[in-house]
């Protein structure tokens, strides 16, 4: 539950409270404004959050290798190539995910990816 709070709190750092006001007159990404994602907020939410969730995969691959059962632990089709095409599907749909959300609104992707995260999350916890 740690990890995943350690996550969650570096993902609010990546929120960006200015873009929920009007920006269609202003082309400079809430350049200025005290509560904007400049590049130091965005590096450390970055950071925490990417920390906190490669704390907890270490500490889901170390419980699962405890409780697969013996008869996949043999052969080719054992539970390391299970978890690699979990993991590669994993991927691929975040990377769809990611596009369809640059697709709806590439001046608010970063809200359009934290939000949905960060109630994931919060929901995990």
């Amino acid at each position: 539950i740690w990890f995943l709070a350690i996550t969650l709190f570096g993902m609010t750092f990546l929120f960006d409270v200015t873009d929920l006001s009007n920006h269609e007159d202003s082309e400079t990404y809430n350049e200025g404004q005290p509560l904007a994602v400049g590049p130091a907020r965005y590096i450390t939410g970055s950071l925490i959050a990417f920390s906190g969730i490669e704390a907890c995969e270490s500490y889901v691959a170390s419980l699962m290798s405890k409780v697969v059962p013996s008869a996949l632990a043999q052969g080719t089709f054992n539970s390391g190539l299970l978890a690699t095409l979990v993991g590669t599907g994993g991927r691929a749909v975040g990377d769809l995910f990611i596009t369809l959300m640059g697709l709806i609104s590439i001046r608010n992707l970063l809200n359009l990816l934290i939000i949905p995260g960060a109630t994931l999350l919060s929901f995990s916890i």
